[in-house]
């Protein structure tokens, strides 16, 4: 049972918002569905703790708890729809499109509750009532920007977490000629178009919050600070297919301009290029189709956006026939990423560091350097071992 109570119009992120009334038995019969569609919405947040036992207590004696809040992706014209029970029964049928905003621990209390008391439930005469809210038609970013002003609650998910909710769509799917990969083994990346899924995530998140190094906590203040970079940028600066596609061109670029290259025997190597340890990219895919490479790419690039050094994501598209190579640019780089390992004490936190300086310096218009790979690559180097 469906009783709509008003619709709103939601300006910051162009999307109708419904407030409902549903009885407990349909929003769990919806909720399972929705968690077992998405494999990253089905992971609980760790250590719920006793204010979720006292919330299925409160549930029992008739508490009213706070609202859901849903968002369907469901491509529909929401000015020429008129919003009735039975559209909006339509829409939420189509539970692959569903996700759960904000209130997943809550959920997850009113699905064990009802189960747990089935009987009690079915036979009130006065039914249990969950008030839901639910965007409808929203896009990616404004999905994004909502779960993070509502994930104020008492086990908030990570940005890293919420991405993965959002984007799993992608999952196995192909997004501007790249192969998004579900198979956590590196051996499934065979060419410069296949990507793990989860490194994609690592870019973009440091694309959003402008920081290459992964976060392990959920921070108040940083996710403040992603809040209003969303804000304050266009919806199209912030598109995940678009950040695949600018950070595949430029991979694809390397490996136009060094095809076929393997990493060569010592004998074949200059001196001062010799490397101590195993190179970090063996073939020219193995360079840019690694969480270290694509985070220092994010973080650079969300940089240069912010500072308006760069207009958005599509400017890539522009400058990628620019750049300016030298035959040894995949020795140096390798090179360079060998005398930072061995001073780093996080190996991959110093590999990161480097990558998001290579690519600001490689990509600000208004640095000397500008576009030049070899001269940005040793800037990015002299950097990074004074920071690591």
């Amino acid at each position: 049972m469906i009783d709509i109570k008003y619709v709103m119009d939601d300006k910051k992120v162009d999307s109708k918002n419904i407030h409902l009334l549903i009885d407990i038995k349909s929003y769990v019969d919806i909720a399972e569905a929705i968690i077992s569609n998405n494999p990253f919405q089905r992971k609980k947040v760790s250590n719920s703790g006793s204010v979720y036992s006292l919330l299925k207590e409160d549930i029992l004696e008739g508490c009213i708890i706070p609202p859901i809040v849903l968002a369907s992706t469901k491509n529909i014209n929401i000015n020429d729809v008129k919003i009735t029970s039975e559209t909006l029964n339509e829409i939420i049928i189509n539970t692959s499109q569903l996700i759960i905003l904000d209130g997943l621990q809550r959920t997850y209390s009113l699905i064990e509750t009802y189960k747990n008391h089935k009987e009690y439930f079915d036979s009130l005469d006065e039914k249990y009532n969950l008030r839901i809210e639910i965007y409808l038609s929203i896009d990616d970013t404004g999905i994004l920007y909502r779960m993070l002003t509502l994930n104020t609650g008492q086990t908030p998910m990570s940005l890293r977490h919420q991405l993965e909710i959002l984007f799993s769509k992608y999952l196995g799917s192909e997004i501007e000629n790249v192969n998004v990969i579900k198979d956590i083994d590196d051996a499934s990346v065979k060419n410069i178009s296949d990507y793990k899924f989860s490194d994609l995530i690592e870019g973009y998140n440091s694309f959003i919050e402008l920081n290459e190094l992964p976060m392990d906590r959920f921070d108040v203040l940083q996710s403040v600070r992603t809040i209003k970079f969303i804000s304050d940028t266009k919806s199209n600066l912030m598109d995940f297919p678009k950040f695949v596609k600018s950070f595949n061109l430029i991979a694809r670029k390397f490996d136009l301009q060094f095809p076929g290259w393997e990493y060569p025997e010592e004998l074949q190597i200059d001196p001062e290029l010799k490397i101590d340890s195993n190179p970090y990219g063996k073939f020219t895919y193995r360079i840019f189709n690694r969480s270290q490479t694509i985070t220092g790419f994010g973080a650079a690039l969300g940089e240069l956006i912010k500072s308006k050094a760069i207009n958005d994501l599509s400017t890539i598209d522009d400058l990628i026939d620019k750049l300016i190579f030298s035959s040894d640019d995949l020795l140096k780089l390798n090179k360079y990423l060998d005398d930072v390992k061995i001073k780093s004490k996080k190996i991959g936190n110093g590999q990161r560091i480097f990558f998001k300086l290579f690519f600001k310096y490689l990509l600000d218009k208004d640095g000397e350097t500008y576009l030049n790979v070899s001269q940005n690559l040793e800037k990015a180097h002299k950097r990074a071992l004074a920071e690591v």
